[in-house]
């Protein structure tokens, strides 16, 4: 039986703390981070190795025109399929013409 559902395999890390990257392996179970580690031990139900590419928690995507889209594409393409996890949006509201300054 496998140890992991998903290990990542010789990436290099950008964990998003603004510290410097670094190669190591990603344990994955239960949808969170089991382990990091240089070299990991174990296996998992499934590998992928990341050797030459980098590993990110995500990107969040500050400027997107997904108003209307979000009403029928619940994928947000191309965000969602270029790494976003995460997209700002801003609610629609009567006085949406209005500068951000003079609301």
């Amino acid at each position: 039986m496998a140890d992991y559902d998903l290990i990542i395999r010789n990436g290099e890390i950008y964990d998003g703390s603004g510290a410097a990257s670094f190669g190591a392996d990603i344990a994955i179970k239960d949808g969170l981070i089991a382990a990091v580690a240089k070299q990991l031990p174990g296996s998992a139900g499934r590998e992928i190795d990341a050797a030459g590419k980098i590993v990110t928690p995500g990107f969040v995507d500050v400027h997107t025109h997904y108003d209307g889209q979000a009403t029928w594409d619940s994928h947000l393409n191309p965000s969602s399929s270029l790494g976003a996890t995460t997209v700002m949006m801003e609610p629609a509201t009567p006085d949406r013409d209005r500068r951000p300054v003079d609301r």
